[in-house]
This record gives C-alpha cells, sequence and structure tokens, in this order.
C-alpha cells in the first residue's frame, strides 16, 4: 500500500508542503537551474542532466510507495516545464551546432537520431507518468502496474542521460570551438529568457 507520509516520517500527520527545515528530505528537491551556466553551454547541460537525475530518483521513490506533496507538485511541473525545455534546447541548439562541428568519421548523425528517438519515446511514457503522477497527487492509489510504468520512466531517463554525459557531451567539448560555443550560448538565452518560468 503506497503511503501518504514522507519516508521516516513518524505519526500520521499529513505531507508537509514547507520546504523549509528538516521536514524536507534532500531527494525531493530538484534544485534550480543557475542560468548563470548559460554562459558555458556544454556545463549548462551536465547541470541540467543532473536535475533530471533528480527527477528520475522522485519518480523510482514515488514507485515505491514513497510520496511527498510538495515534491510531487515540483516534479509534475519540472516535468511539463523544465524537462520539455531541455529537449527543445537540444535538438534545436546543441544537436544542429553539434553536426556542424563534427566530421564523417565521428558518425554523429547515427547518435543523435538515437538521441532524438529516446525524446520522442520520452515523450510518450513521460505522458504516462504524469497522468499517473497528477492521479497520485490528487490521492488515488497506485497500481502495480502504474508503479511499473513510473519505473520504466525513471529508468529509461537514467540510461539516455548516461549516453548524452558518457558519449555525446565529451565529443562536443572535444569538437565545438569557441565560434559554436558562444552561438549555442545565445541560443539557449533566447530560448531560456522566453520560456524560463
Amino acid at each position: 500500500m503506497i503511503s501518504d507520509e514522507k519516508h521516516n516520517r513518524s505519526g500520521g500527520a499529513p505531507p508537509s508542503d514547507s520546504r523549509g527545515g528538516q521536514n524536507f528530505p534532500e531527494p525531493w528537491v530538484i534544485e534550480p537551474m543557475p542560468l548563470n551556466l548559460l554562459e558555458a553551454p556544454l556545463d549548462f547541460f551536465f547541470a541540467d542532466h543532473y536535475r533530471q537525475r533528480q527527477a528520475a530518483l522522485m519518480i523510482q521513490l514515488i514507485a515505491d510507495g514513497e510520496f511527498d506533496r510538495q515534491g510531487v507538485v515540483d516534479l509534475i511541473d519540472f516535468l511539463e516545464v523544465d524537462f520539455v525545455l531541455h529537449v527543445g534546447d537540444e535538438e534545436l541548439g546543441f544537436f544542429p551546432i553539434l553536426r556542424q562541428c563534427c566530421s564523417t568519421e565521428d558518425d554523429i548523425d547515427s547518435l543523435l537520431k538515437r538521441l532524438a528517438d529516446e525524446h520522442k519515446a520520452d515523450e510518450a511514457i513521460g505522458d504516462e507518468a504524469l497522468t499517473i503522477l497528477k492521479r497520485r497527487l490528487a490521492g488515488d492509489e497506485l497500481s502495480p502496474e502504474d508503479c511499473r510504468r513510473l519505473r520504466v520512466f525513471a529508468e529509461h531517463i537514467r540510461q539516455h542521460l548516461a549516453v548524452e554525459n558518457a558519449v555525446l557531451l565529451p565529443i562536443a567539448r572535444l569538437r565545438m570551438d569557441a565560434n559554436s560555443l558562444e552561438t549555442l550560448s545565445m541560443i539557449l538565452k533566447q530560448r531560456h529568457a522566453k520560456d524560463h518560468h
């Protein structure tokens, strides 16, 4: 049975919505994005990947029966806004510029196609996960199938990030020069000035 209480919270008190004090454990926090990193776009992507790993951890916790109301609210907001913005940052900014910087021997097209296909899968699986999270927030108990779908989504995020951190970003650091990084930085600044909330 899914508990309405945070892990290790004693008694029957409802989940706290407060971020202050020791009643809000770190696993339920997705740190805000430091926008000054837009000056260093590859560091920006790496930092955003960390936030996505944190989201995957929260999804896993929910699938395992834990719950924090404010944490779930923030997670839903992250998936609906920041996660979508990140995919656009990559597909509309990062990927096209990186493709121009790479040589044929890098075989970058196959990697970028794989990552774009995974983004499409993320969208489909993510929509299911959002529906489940919103039902949980409304007080519904999760079925074993709901929990399985959440775990699939969390694992999909982790595997995707592993490829981007271990393969994509190292290629970008090797191939992108100062001009291409500056161009990417400008694109990201424009997108986040318009879309960031």
